[in-house]
C-alpha cells in the first residue's frame, strides 16, 4: 500500500515571519551559548512555555555575530511586541549588565542586512 504525503499548507494559511535584529550593549562580551540560555530562560519565566510556543521563537545562530554583538530573533508577526517586550526584560547575563537594542523588524533576512 502506498503511503500517502501530508498535505502541504496553502501560503495564505501560513504564519508570516518577522525578523528582529538587535544589539546587545555591555560592558564584557558576551557569547552566543549565554545569550541564548538567557533569552530562553527569561521568555519561559515571562510568557510560560505556551506562550513562548505561540510566538514561534527561534534564535538564528550563523547570524550572531560575536564581535559586534548583533543577533536576529526570528517570530511570527503577531507576536513581534511580545518579543520586544521579552527582550527589554533582560537586565542581566550572569555578572554583566546588558541592554537589548533593537535595530529592525523585517519580514525577510535580506531586508535586515540592507542596514
Amino acid at each position: 500500500m502506498k503511503q500517502k504525503r501530508p498535505k502541504i499548507l496553502l501560503p495564505t494559511l501560513r504564519e508570516k515571519d518577522r525578523y528582529i535584529k538587535f544589539q546587545v550593549i555591555s560592558e564584557e562580551p558576551i557569547f552566543y551559548p549565554d545569550l541564548e540560555q538567557a533569552i530562553w530562560n527569561t521568555f519561559l519565566d515571562f510568557f510560560g512555555e505556551f506562550g513562548v510556543s505561540k510566538t514561534n521563537l527561534w534564535i538564528i545562530k550563523n547570524l550572531y555575530d560575536e564581535e559586534k554583538q548583533i543577533g536576529v530573533i526570528k517570530c511570527n508577526n503577531k507576536s513581534v511586541q511580545q518579543v520586544l517586550a521579552g527582550l527589554g526584560l533582560i537586565s542581566r547575563l550572569g555578572d554583566n549588565r546588558v541592554i537589548f537594542k533593537i535595530l529592525k523588524v523585517s519580514g525577510t533576512i535580506k531586508g535586515l542586512k540592507l542596514k
